[in-house]
């Protein structure tokens, strides 16, 4: 009976790794899973860690591949939601750009700015995962509605789950770097019009590289 509660408590311990390496943006789409390191890394056998893996694959958060295994599971979105998605996004953002103005509220533009930069400054996909979520963050601050603010935020990042084949690879967080600085610049002047006009630049962006790569 203890060696089955141990071996339930390993594999527990295995499936919550794996499952929130994954929620939270470590390891990202086709992204492949080697059961040697992930014993090494939590000192436990293979045996829990392959039990939590075949939960994982149950819950569609993993899947195997011919020739390579098991991987993260390809997360997409379709055109039609990704539009939907940006269309929510205008919205939502141009009705806090708003509330700034007719409030007087003060954004941090400076820590911003600096969050930007260290956005531009990663190299790689994961890296730029979680630095556009703490740039955002910043952005949001003023944002009283917690809820709309994690919604803001979670579409914002869902957004990568579409890919544009013909710009590079990290085209979406080049755009938003652009944007938000761009932003930034037009609240220190307090030219809100011009903030707005940035927002739905930067969707329109998105929407129609989407869309003309599929024509």
């Amino acid at each position: 009976m203890e060696e089955l509660v141990k071996k339930s408590r390993m594999q527990q311990m295995a499936y919550d790794y794996i499952k929130n390496n994954i929620i939270e943006g470590r390891w990202v789409n086709d992204v492949r899973l080697v059961e040697q390191d992930i014993s090494n890394e939590l000192s436990i056998s293979r045996t829990p860690i392959r039990e939590a893996i075949n939960c994982l694959i149950i819950e569609g958060y993993l899947e195997k591949e011919a020739n390579r295994g098991v991987i993260v599971k390809k997360q997409t979105i379709s055109t039609k939601e990704f539009i939907e998605r940006t269309q929510l996004l205008e919205l939502l953002l141009s009705n806090y750009l708003f509330q700034l103005q007719v409030k007087h509220l003060k954004l941090p533009t400076d820590e911003v700015l600096e969050k930007i930069e260290k956005m531009k400054a990663q190299s790689d996909y994961t890296g730029k995962q979680k630095a556009l979520g703490q740039c955002l963050e910043s952005f949001l601050i003023e944002m009283d509605n917690q809820l709309i603010k994690q919604l803001v935020i979670s579409n914002f990042e869902e957004l990568h789950y579409v890919k544009f084949p013909n710009v590079p690879l990290l085209f979406l967080y080049d755009e938003v770097s652009y944007c938000l600085t761009s932003v930034c610049t037009h609240i220190l002047s307090d030219s809100y019009e011009l903030c707005r006009k940035d927002i739905r630049v930067f969707f329109n962006r998105l929407n129609l590289e989407l869309i003309d790569q599929q024509v």
